[in-house]
Parts: C-alpha cells; sequence; structure tokens
C-alpha cells in the first residue's frame, strides 16, 4: 500500500526498483555519478514520500562513503540534520517552485565538480522535495560545466529486468512510423527543439557582447546545443516513459523561470553573458551596480466569463472567511489587475554573490573551483556557516518591495479576435496615494456583491498592505543585475509568476537615460504556473529602459513586509489557486498552484 501512495505522489516521475534490496524509491540515476531523488522523509511524510531510512539503506549499500547529498530545502520547509548522512551534507536553500538567486547556481555546480573528479567511483545526491524542479535545475547547471558532453549511465540500474525488456520494445515501435492522426497530436503539443526561453531569450535585445572579454578567457561553448542536450538527458533519465510512442516526454525541468535560468548559466559559462556581469575587476565591484527603470508592464488577457468572474468574487469571498485575507473582492473590473515585484534578501544574495568570486577558479572557468587552502574560508567563516543557524531560511525568502496597476482608464483598452474578446491593461508603478485609490475602488466593487466577511490582518503582498508605499510614474528602479520577480494578481487571486535578470535582456553597451530601452515579452507558456483565471493570459510585455550611469547611485526600493510576513506565513493564495484551478478544470494544476502561492 505504501509504495502505491508514493507512486501517485511521484505521478510522471520515474521511479527505481532495487531488487536486490527490496526497496523502490522516487529516485533515478542522471549519470553515472549525479543522482536525483525526492525528500527523505520521516514521520508521516515517510507514508507518501521516500522512507529516510530507505534512502540511507539504498545509499550506504550502493555507495558507501562516497555519496555527497546536497540538499535544497529551506528550513521553513523541510529539515534533517547532517548526522543522517554521516555529515556529508552540503545545504543550498531556496523556495519550491521559484528560481533560486542566480550565484547559487555557479556555488552547487563547482562543489559538486570538486566532489566528483576526487573519484570515479562518488557520487552526487540531489534532492528538493519533490526531486525534480530544483534538483533537477541543479543537477543541469553541473552538468553544463562538463567538458564532454554527460551521457546517460552505462548501467541502467533504475530499471528491473522487466522494464528494460519493455523499454528495448518501446524502441522498436518508436522507430516505426506513426499513424497520421498520432502525427498531429504530437506537432500539435510542440515542435522538436522548439523551446520558449531559448526563443525568448536569443530574439531580445542584442546578441551576446563580447566587450571585456580577454584573448585568454577559456573558450565557451555552444550554449544553446550543450543546453538541449543537459535537459534533454535530465528529461529522459527523470520523467517516467509514456505508455504510448504518439504521446510526448513531459520535461523534467519545466518551470519557465527556472529553465531561463539555466540559459542564463548558460551565457555565462561561454564568457557571453552582459558586460560586467559578476565581474572580478577591482573598478567595477568598485563602483555601484547599473541600473535599469521599469516603466509599465502591458497584459493581455482573454476577458473573464461570467462563470469565472463569479469564481474569482467567491474564491476571494472564501477566503476572507477563513480569516486568511483582509479583501473580499468582487472582481468585476479588469482595473483590479495587479502586480507585486519581489526579490531575495540583499544581504542574502550579495554574501553569496562574494562567494562566488572567492571560490571562482583564477583561469576565468565558471564551472571550477579555485584551489587553494583559504577558499573554504571568506572572513572567518565558512560556506556552511551561512545556513547553519537558519539566518536566510528559517522564514519567509522571497519578499515584495513595489506594486503596479492601472492607473487610468485609458489604461484599459478592449479588443476582440477570432477567439473572443481581448483585455489589454497598461501596470504603472503604484504610490502610495494611488494605491490606496485602486484599493478603495475594489473595496467600493465589493459593497456591491453580497459576499462579506470581516476583515483581518493581511500578507504582505494582499491588496491591503498599506506598507508599500511605491514609487513615482518615472518607473521602478531595479538593479539591472538582480534577480526581480513580478507575480500578477486578479484581485486576491494569484494568476502566474515569473522570474528574470534584467540585464540579459538590455541592449549593450549600455547608453544614456531614456535612450536605450528593451521589452521583454513571455507568452502564457513562459510564465510560471497561469492555471484558472491565469490560464486566460495571451501574454506579458516587460517594458524598461537604461538609467544614466548618475542614477546609479539610487538603491532600488527596499524590501518592507507585514509583521506576518516577517515571521514567515505564506499568503493568502495558496487557497485561492488552489480553489479556482479545480473550478477552471485544471484539477492536475491544483496542488502545484496551491503551493506555489503560498511561496
Amino acid at each position: 500500500m505504501g509504495d502505491l501512495i508514493r507512486r501517485l505522489v511521484s505521478g510522471n516521475k520515474a521511479r527505481y526498483k532495487d531488487e536486490q534490496l527490496d526497496l523502490e524509491l522516487d529516485l533515478v540515476y542522471i549519470t553515472d555519478q549525479v543522482i536525483v531523488m525526492g525528500y527523505p522523509a520521516a514521520g508521516i511524510e515517510g507514508f507518501y514520500r521516500n522512507r529516510r531510512e530507505d534512502a540511507k539503506k539504498f545509499l550506504d549499500h550502493h555507495h558507501g562513503k562516497n555519496c555527497w547529498v546536497f540538499n535544497f530545502c529551506p528550513l521553513i520547509e523541510n529539515s534533517y540534520p547532517d548526522s543522517v548522512f554521516e555529515g556529508r551534507v552540503s545545504r543550498y536553500p531556496f523556495p519550491d517552485h521559484h528560481a533560486p538567486p542566480l550565484a547559487i547556481l555557479p556555488l552547487v555546480a563547482r562543489e559538486i565538480r570538486l566532489w566528483l573528479d576526487g573519484a570515479p567511483e562518488r557520487v552526487a545526491v540531489l534532492h528538493c522535495k519533490a526531486g525534480k524542479g530544483r534538483s533537477g535545475t541543479m543537477a543541469c547547471s553541473y552538468l553544463l560545466t562538463l567538458d564532454a558532453a554527460p551521457s546517460a549511465p552505462s548501467l541502467d540500474r533504475s530499471r528491473t529486468t522487466k522494464e528494460r525488456a519493455k523499454s528495448r520494445a518501446e524502441q522498436v515501435m518508436n522507430a516505426m512510423p506513426a499513424d497520421e492522426a498520432a502525427e498531429v497530436a504530437t506537432s500539435a503539443e510542440s515542435t522538436p527543439g522548439d523551446d520558449p526561453i531559448k526563443h525568448e531569450i536569443a530574439t531580445d535585445g542584442a546578441p551576446p557582447s563580447t566587450e571585456g572579454k580577454t584573448d585568454d578567457a577559456p573558450a565557451g561553448k555552444d550554449t544553446g546545443n550543450s543546453l538541449s542536450h543537459v535537459l534533454d538527458l535530465h528529461t529522459s533519465r527523470r520523467m517516467k516513459r509514456p505508455s504510448s510512442p504518439s504521446k510526448k516526454l513531459k520535461a523534467g525541468v519545466s518551470i519557465p523561470s527556472q529553465r531561463r535560468w539555466l540559459y542564463y548559466w548558460s551565457l555565462a559559462l561561454a564568457h557571453q553573458a552582459p558586460p560586467d556581469f559578476w565581474s572580478l575587476d577591482p573598478q567595477v565591484l568598485g563602483r555601484p551596480s547599473p541600473k535599469v527603470r521599469l516603466t509599465q508592464i502591458k497584459v493581455r488577457m482573454r476577458e473573464l466569463s461570467g462563470l469565472k468572474t463569479s469564481l474569482v468574487r467567491a474564491v476571494n469571498s472564501l477566503v476572507d472567511t477563513a480569516g486568511l485575507s483582509k479583501l473580499t473582492a468582487a472582481t468585476r473590473s479588469a482595473s483590479q489587475v495587479w502586480a507585486s515585484l519581489a526579490r531575495y534578501d540583499d544581504d542574502f544574495v550579495e554574501t553569496l554573490e562574494g562567494w562566488e568570486r572567492h571560490t571562482r577558479d583564477e583561469s576565468g572557468a565558471m564551472g571550477v573551483r579555485r584551489k587553494g587552502a583559504d577558499v573554504d574560508h571568506m572572513e572567518g567563516e565558512t560556506f556552511a556557516d551561512l545556513f547553519r543557524e537558519g539566518k536566510f531560511d528559517s522564514k519567509k525568502m522571497v519578499r515584495s518591495f513595489a506594486r503596479m496597476g492601472t492607473l487610468q482608464d485609458e489604461d484599459v483598452q478592449k479588443d476582440a479576435d477570432e477567439d473572443g474578446k481581448i483585455e489589454t491593461l497598461l501596470l504603472r508603478p503604484l504610490t502610495g496615494d494611488k494605491w490606496e485609490s485602486i484599493r478603495d475602488h475594489i473595496e467600493a466593487e465589493e459593497k456591491a456583491a453580497p459576499a462579506s466577511a470581516p476583515k483581518v490582518e493581511s500578507e504582505d503582498a494582499s491588496i491591503y498592505d498599506a506598507t508599500q508605499a511605491l514609487k513615482g510614474d518615472g518607473g521602478v528602479v531595479l538593479d539591472a543585475h538582480r534577480e526581480l520577480r513580478v507575480k500578477l494578481y486578479l484581485g486576491q487571486v494569484f494568476m502566474g509568476w515569473f522570474w528574470f535578470v534584467p540585464t540579459f535582456h538590455m541592449p549593450h553597451p549600455r547608453g544614456g537615460a531614456g535612450e536605450q530601452g528593451a521589452t521583454l515579452v513571455l507568452t502564457r507558456k513562459e510564465i510560471d504556473f497561469p492555471v484558472g483565471i491565469g490560464s486566460s493570459i495571451l501574454d506579458v510585455s516587460v517594458s524598461m529602459e537604461w538609467c544614466s550611469e548618475a542614477a546609479d547611485v539610487i538603491s532600488p526600493p527596499a524590501r518592507q513586509g507585514s509583521a506576518e510576513s516577517a515571521a514567515g506565513e505564506g499568503e493568502p493564495t495558496g487557497v485561492a489557486g488552489a480553489l479556482q484551478a479545480v473550478a477552471g478544470g485544471d484539477v492536475k494544476g491544483m496542488a502545484e498552484a496551491a503551493q506555489a502561492a503560498e511561496d
């Protein structure tokens, strides 16, 4: 019964059947030296995830002291003592369903490479909670650093004799031409090699600049081909093969922002990152980071049907009745679409970037860890000390610092095509008084609706948090080299989000203020978790322009949050996301929508 429940929780992920130990685990070998698995759980959680004792038994039997575990779960989510694996554990925590601070990718890749280069029999064991998105992103970040293209395990340990025979039969079937109906279905799903993330970055702004690249810098690899190969390898190993040859294998790293992060990393490895990004030049490090101004976000979406409008009203009413939010929004107006801008803790990111510079190899090879007795210590501390006390991951790790919304009637345009009505909304930065005006408008709509409930204190991303006084009409100033999350809402129901780093989408070399700008256009497929109401999104356009160099001294808006946010309480939209996903017909996305909205 336990294995059956675990298989259901694993879903489309492949599992490992060890006939010798009579174990079945949510675990696979990506290569001979890289293992990805689900969280090694104890107690109740062990009934539907890997039992901790089973995972340890497997690793001890097959690899002994030659395995090192990499844990990507924050303390606020899951934890266990390092002693479970005899101290051979490294932690790089970041929230589930999210992209991490970008500097985590080189730090993880270098430590994995250092460990595995020590002996051919060593293995790196990567896990998050489900052992898919975060673990897959980090496994791929390491595989991208290899000089030769990685390959599947030479020993196919993950499959039983019966499964190997079935695989050979599938290979024969796949070699046969598919019938006409199957070909049409497959081509409708996607075109081979058509990765929206690579397309998004390759066509955005100018080609990667070589400015600042020295003649003795290591030669870069073909970023597109190596990234495609690594993602395909991970998918082929981590995901369960479909029963029909006509069905497409689901992606292993499927969250668009995590794939976007891997593309950024592949550019850095090829020395094609934007100028001065992660520079070691003392002059560059001595001056402020370049700034961009986010001027507007344009959202195009299908006009909601009366059923979906009623659904959003009901969800907000239920959230409010449950005491999880301060606002019950009767969402009838398109002006209730708004966006929250968020980032990681500044000290956290600066510390990670400091360790990235400290551990980078003298040759300039981004994926290689510097040798030396002092590499494990910086300013009297080790990297492990950074997470030992839960300073950065014992509470909410991503917090908002600005909001954007429609300011006037002209910001909402309506049009139509052969598929129905389309609404185009221009979201602009909100000052405190404009934010209160929009909030009052939604509150007035609520008074006209039948559902109402007492108001309670809200989370920092709620529409009712008055602590967020945003910037003026000139735009929100951002650090061009820092990560940014844009989270879209309709009332209090989240519609999806996306992460990006502005400098990768800006034209280079940099011009004067307002002289050079860029627009990042993302389709719905390039947005994270656009389920339920979010499925109405057609595309999102983010408009940015360079600030003048004199303005680089300006700091981006400080991250602010309510007492509830500081205490690490999740946003109320987890319940809302789940309910609207179910009502929208996306039952499969219910759990992910709820968990994603809470992070």
